[in-house]
């Protein structure tokens, strides 16, 4: 999966998620969708961190671009219809170059629906461009992953108990369906609207605690010229078991 399909990549997901620190407990809580002012969206339990959503880039040299490291104008949708994010994200090594970015978030009774508009504001050299969630390592070692792929059996992976060495991708291919933890009080269903490159990778290797979920626009080795005409859309929809709130800006 060095290098995957250019120009415009549209994905669309549901994701259906039961989060619980004992059974059943946070599937009756109401959630929140903490709203970063960069955009990136934080889902959390009480003071537990569940997942993260976020834009995010790879510079020449995998040099790594988060969302939150983006500048941001916020402003409401009419008729209270949820948030619009019209922000920068500087790229490192690529000479002042960075991400353009238009984010609509619309709140759902149990989740969130996010479109990304993305463009560059000047020629430059790309790894990576995706959207990723995030799940903690805390919550989901061990737990299992069920993917369903087009026209093929489904694949079964496990998300480690502990950090293999030399390894950190945990799965990747095209998928159409991805249900984490399924039957339990943790589980994720992502349903994307056609099938679509995913990546499922160990972020301890960088010092992250972390599992990303990640549906790439750009993912190549080396990295891809991009032009200030290009474009990318992704568009999701993340709906969750209980009730969830925005907060934020």
């Amino acid at each position: 999966m060095d290098r995957l399909r250019a120009g415009t990549i549209v994905v669309s997901l549901v994701a259906a998620v039961l989060l619980g620190a004992a059974p059943g407990l946070w599937a009756q809580e109401t959630l929140s969708a903490k709203l970063d002012p960069s955009g990136m969206v934080r889902v959390v339990a009480g003071d537990v961190e569940l997942a993260t959503i976020q834009l995010n880039a790879h510079g020449p040299g995998w040099q790594y671009a988060p969302q939150v490291s983006a500048t941001a104008r916020v402003s409401d949708l009419p008729d209270q219809a949820g948030k619009q994010f019209v922000g920068t994200l500087p790229v490192p090594n690529t000479d002042g170059g960075a991400l353009e970015f238009t984010e609509t978030l619309r709140p759902l009774p149990q989740g969130v629906r996010l479109e990304y508009e993305v463009g560059v504001t000047q020629a430059m050299k790309l790894n990576g461009l995706q959207v990723s969630i995030c799940l903690p390592v805390a919550q989901y070692a061990g737990k299992e992953l069920v993917i369903a792929r087009p026209d093929s059996d489904p694949r079964v992976a496990t998300l480690p108990q502990e950090q293999r060495e030399n390894t950190f991708q945990v799965w990747g291919g095209e998928g159409a369906k991805i249900e984490v933890a399924k039957g339990t009080d943790q589980a994720i269903t992502i349903e994307l609207r056609a099938a679509a490159d995913v990546v499922i990778q160990d972020l301890r290797q960088w010092d992250q605690p972390t599992f990303e979920i990640r549906f790439p626009a750009i993912m190549e080795a080396p990295a891809r010229e991009v032009a200030v005409e290009d474009r990318f859309h992704l568009d999701l929809t993340v709906t969750f078991a209980a009730p969830v709130q925005l907060a934020g800006p």
